[in-house]
Formats: structure tokens, sequence, C-alpha cells
């Protein structure tokens, strides 16, 4: 009975003091005729909830939109629109939806690609027709980037896959290094066995 009473009584305070939450649907990105959908979720600010509906209509609200089921929150500037719950109206199938006075179909985003700020692109679902499509990442700029005829950088040499590596390879590296040193310190062990001043005669 307690718990029935804090559920009823809530949402009246809420009302009556005018902190009754915001729903929203969060628009990753609108193409011509389809949107990219975030999901359903409610406008974190501390703003009266007049003064943000206003900023929402105008499309200027800046700020966190946490959504719903998630406990995530995404920050406005991720989005391409917000569009308050009671002017958007979403079919059975989640597949179109009415905003603005038009028809849009849908292409839901995946959790992965909420917080991506590149552009996206619609994909057949795999595994359901509701949703039908869903948005992935568009990396068509990057393969085009990609010279698939062109040589690689520096010197490339292909060895037969029996070819053995020179087992000497790495010890006439560690004496070149080291006599480079010496050249550069100077001083090193001597043909009489002592070590000093390369090119002066050994102490008597």
């Amino acid at each position: 009975m307690r718990a029935y009473m804090k559920r009823t009584i809530s949402p009246m305070l809420g009302k009556l003091f005018g902190r009754q939450p915001i729903w929203v649907w969060s628009i990753k990105q609108a193409d011509e005729e389809l949107l990219h959908l975030v999901g359903r979720g409610t406008l974190e600010s501390d703003m009266k909830p007049k003064k943000l509906r206003a900023q929402l209509l105008a499309g200027q609200y800046r700020g966190g939109i946490r959504i719903r089921d998630t406990g995530m929150v995404l920050n406005s500037h991720l989005l391409e629109a917000m569009a308050p719950e009671e002017e958007f109206w979403l079919d059975d199938t989640q597949n179109t939806a009415l905003w603005q006075g038009k028809r849009w179909r849908l292409a839901w985003v995946p959790q992965r690609s909420w917080y991506y700020e590149g552009r996206l692109v619609a994909e057949r679902n795999p595994t359901s027709d509701s949703p039908a499509l869903i948005s992935t990442e568009d990396v068509s700029s990057i393969s085009k980037n990609i010279s698939r005829d062109g040589a690689p950088p520096g010197e490339v040499v292909f060895r037969p896959v029996n070819a053995l590596e020179d087992p000497l390879q790495d010890t006439r590296a560690a004496i070149k290094e080291v006599r480079e040193r010496r050249k550069r310190a100077k001083k090193g062990w001597r043909e009489d066995g002592s070590w000093g001043p390369l090119g002066e005669p050994p102490e008597e």
C-alpha cells in the first residue's frame, strides 16, 4: 500500500511543482526521408519545464538526454534533433514515424554508435524485420583513400619461405655499434689489453 501511494503521489507532486520530466525522441541523424533514431529519453536539466520546453521547440536546447532503460546520458551536441514526444508518432512495427507533418522511414542506432560523431548509413537488420533497418558507421570515405594499386613505401624484398636468416646478422650489427661508440668516445680496449684513450701508448 505504501509503495502504491509513493508511486501515485510522486507524479502528482512533480506536476504540482512543475518538475515532471520532458520526454523526447533523440534523432542522431536526419537524411532526406530517413531518421537515424537513438530512442526515447528525458531531458536532464535544472531549468524550469516551461523554459526548457521553449528551448526544445526552438531547437536551442543544449544539455543532456537520459536514454530510457539504459541510464546513459547523451549530450545534445551528439544529436541532430530532438522531437517532443507529443509531436512524434511511432508505428507498431518501429519502421516508420510521423514527425513535422512528414512520414519517415526509421533506422535504429545501436548503442555502440551513440557517441560516434561521423556520418551514419542504414543497413538491413540481419536478425529481424522489426526494426527492419539499423544504422552503422559510414566508412566509405576511408575506403576511397586506400589505394589498392599504389606501391608500398620503401623497398620490399621477398624471400623463399625456407630461406634462413643470416645467423651473424645481429652479431655484426652489435660489433658495428660498439665500434661507432668507441670512435665517438675515443676510448676502448687497446691491443695490449689495457683500457684507455685509443691511439695513445699504454702507461708504463
